[in-house]
């Protein structure tokens, strides 16, 4: 299985890239990879939000690997528990090579991204900011992968 994750982003505090290097650590080995894809965020002050978003879309769009099952990260999306997580990466990896998760900027997603997207996931029907949601995917990825795996990582 081979991820990628597009995020919307600026610099990012240190506990942020950590955290983030220790779960991609985590993760790359064996059969699974995953890689992380800082994009500019655009922040013109002069433009509408739904301006610098679309901007925002097609910097995404052009970083996402060519046959790529897109997953958009938003809190209006679907929400599963981390067995049901673990079980769609899974059946979801069956059929495509790459999958792509994105996660938005301050503003969030295009809604025209979002809509084209395969999925749309909600972490929580709260929101949370972009730099966080970057930790919590990547902790939720390496937890799914563990429950694949049989690994003890992953209590019930």
């Amino acid at each position: 299985m081979k991820v990628s994750i597009l995020n919307i982003a600026n610099k990012m505090p240190d506990w942020v890239n950590t955290a983030c290097k220790e779960y991609l650590t985590r993760i790359n080995h064996g059969k699974y990879s995953c890689s992380l894809v800082e994009i500019k965020a655009d922040k013109n002050p002069n433009k509408p939000a739904l301006v610098n978003m679309e901007a925002e879309a097609k910097k995404i769009e052009a970083q996402i690997p060519k046959d790529s099952f897109v997953i958009a990260l938003d809190e209006r999306g679907k929400n599963l528990d981390s067995i049901k997580f673990a079980s769609f990466l899974e059946e979801t990896a069956l059929n495509y090579r790459n999958i792509t998760f994105i996660i938005g900027g301050a503003d969030g997603i295009h809604p025209e991204l979002r809509d084209k997207a395969d999925a749309t996931i909600s972490l929580s029907k709260m929101v949370f900011p972009h730099a966080l949601v970057r930790v919590i995917i990547l902790e939720q990825i390496y937890r799914a992968i563990s429950i694949l795996e049989n690994h003890p990582y992953h209590r019930e």
